[in-house]
């Protein structure tokens, strides 16, 4: 037993010296070094334990610390903290162009679309060349509304294209490589090329069933890609809210199924039912009867086309609880039908209907925090805005 202790303190002496010996062999500047080659070869709690024995030193930490301390973070999954380190970096010198490409493809891979576009425009300022870059901005402005910034995107990439005259040929070789199946030689021209035509609808098209010959994440976010070039076209909105009903994911199916909705709604009157489905099978699934008979009453007034009275859209109001279905209906219809002073009174009154029974559905509504645009404050149709259906962006 005593000789078992004796061993066992030798071995705690042993590696307290050892540990000791380490922090006072090198210092501050080559342990920082150390650390940064652990990190970027992929061995993160070696980088860890490398920074917990610079502490040691005494001295303080700066901008390199906090660069290798988040590398390593986020090389162990821990996203959000990495974030916080990165942050601190950046802080401690702005002038980190390497730093600012990771936070800004972190940032996109967390769906924190406004911190990206805010990174990457710095990284533009710095390489205004950087035409990929520049289209990731058209995508992350589009979701959070700076439309601005989204529209003299377009036109800078536009206005600046190399291969212009290239067009049909290159989306000939694109068709050729999916008939052949050369799917990777497909996504390849894809991605290297969207860049330069972002509003080519056939070329999304292509590169779309590229993508789902190959991936199930990369065909979501070709999908997403297109509505978001395409803001104001309900079809793509609503294609990508069916993709999202075949995954069950009901919430976000909603949410782009609104949008979808009243894009539509502001394209016509009876826009197609089917732009109620996803919207009818999440009410459905969090079992509430007065969406699910608000979706089924609007069916009705689709499939017969017929223009209802405002005493008649009450009725299907009071009817269907205040269905918000059936109330951006009603908004759209009277927009056509009464004059405008009428308009502005019974819109205001049927909203405050609205805030008053669904108050609680206003506060958790999908529209806030679910989908790809719920940093977007630039769709007005939303009904807490208290502007009118029918108003233009």
């Amino acid at each position: 037993m005593r000789r078992t202790l004796s061993i066992w303190f030798f071995l705690v002496i042993c590696t307290i010296k050892s540990v000791l010996a380490l922090s006072s062999t090198f210092s501050w500047e080559e342990l920082i070094q150390q650390a940064s080659e652990e990190a970027l070869r992929g061995r993160y709690q070696q980088a860890l334990e490398k920074l917990q024995i610079a502490d040691e030193t005494g001295e303080p930490r700066d901008f390199r610390y906090y660069w290798i301390l988040g590398k390593a973070q986020h090389g162990k999954g821990e996203e959000l903290e990495a974030l916080k380190s990165y942050e601190t970096s950046l802080r401690l010198n702005p002038d980190q162009t390497k730093l600012l490409q990771e936070m800004t493809d972190l940032y996109d891979s967390l769906r924190f679309p406004d911190k990206a576009l805010n990174t990457a425009r710095v990284l533009l300022a710095k390489d205004p060349e950087n035409r990929d870059l520049r289209y990731k901005t058209l995508l992350w402005s589009s979701r959070i509304g700076d439309l601005e910034y989204f529209r003299a995107g377009l036109q800078e990439l536009e206005s600046s294209n190399p291969y212009q005259a290239d067009e049909a040929a290159l989306l000939d070789e694109i068709s050729n490589f999916q008939k052949t199946g050369k799917i990777e030689d497909s996504i390849a021209r894809c991605k290297r090329f969207l860049p330069y035509f972002p509003r080519n609808k056939n070329l999304h098209r292509l590169c779309i069933l590229s993508y789902k010959s190959k991936d199930s994440g990369l065909y979501e976010e070709g999908l997403l890609q297109r509505a978001n070039i395409f803001r104001e076209e309900p079809i793509f909105h609503h294609i990508l809210s069916m993709e999202y009903l075949d995954q069950r994911r009901f919430l976000e199916s909603a949410a782009l199924g609104r949008r979808a909705l009243l894009l539509s709604l502001r394209k016509t009157l009876f826009p197609e039912k089917d732009y109620l489905l996803p919207l009818r099978r999440y009410y459905i699934q969090i079992g509430s009867d007065p969406g699910i008979l608000g979706t089924e009453l609007l069916e009705e007034v689709i499939k017969n086309r017929k223009i209802l009275s405002v005493e008649e859209w009450n009725v299907l109001l009071k009817h269907s609880s205040f269905s918000w279905e059936v109330l951006v209906f009603a908004l759209r219809s009277i927009s056509e039908t009464e004059p405008e002073e009428r308009v502005w009174i019974i819109s205001k009154e049927w909203k405050e209907m609205y805030k008053n029974l669904k108050a609680q559905e206003l506060e958790r509504d999908l529209s806030k925090y679910s989908g790809p645009y719920s940093l977007d404050r630039t769709f007005k149709f939303y009904l807490e805005t208290g502007y009118s259906l029918a108003e233009a962006e």
